[in-house]
């Protein structure tokens, strides 16, 4: 059974580890997963409401304040690649996601990460509410996600509630 059950629902997207993304040990270098998550997993991001177009039309975007990140297998130069991108949560200014990296030749979840994220206003650089309907749209997002198993032995490290 593959180690990443597929779910219509979540974006996703395909690409190809490059060669200048391995290191001296001739895998892909962790800075680089943590580049695929950040700008590829951006991207996955506009379908959703907070993307560049977003960005542009607002003058508001979201800031990572936290990552966690799984590597669980190395990927090597050619190996082909999906990224999908789940919502965890949103609140009022903050935005939770996880991202799933899978080597699809053989199957396997190479590699996650969860990000938390808060809306902010790019004129003041302050962080301010999202739109209603912003909230509203994000939620939802998570909750049709929510229908998609979380991968296989995942402990999730993020979370929206507030530290007492």
């Amino acid at each position: 059974m593959p180690d990443h059950p597929g779910h219509p629902d979540l974006p996703r997207t395909q690409l190809v580890v490059q060669p200048d993304w391995t290191d001296l040990y001739g895998h892909m270098n962790a800075a680089r997963y943590v580049r695929v998550f950040d700008h590829i997993g951006f991207q996955l991001l506009e379908p959703l409401g907070v993307g560049e177009s977003y960005t542009q039309a607002t003058r508001c975007g979201i800031y990572t304040v936290d990552i966690a990140v799984n590597y669980r297998r190395e990927l090597l130069a050619g190996d082909p690649l999906e990224l999908r991108l789940r919502v965890l949560g949103a609140d009022q200014k903050r935005l939770l996601c996880l991202m799933e990296l899978f080597q699809t030749r053989d199957n396997y979840l190479a590699a996650t990460m969860e990000q938390l994220s808060v809306h902010v206003n790019l004129d003041t650089r302050r962080s301010q509410a999202f739109p209603d309907t912003l909230v509203q749209s994000l939620q939802a997002a998570a909750q049709a996600h929510a229908a998609a198993p979380l991968p296989e032995r995942h402990v999730t490290r993020l979370t929206l509630a507030r530290r007492a």
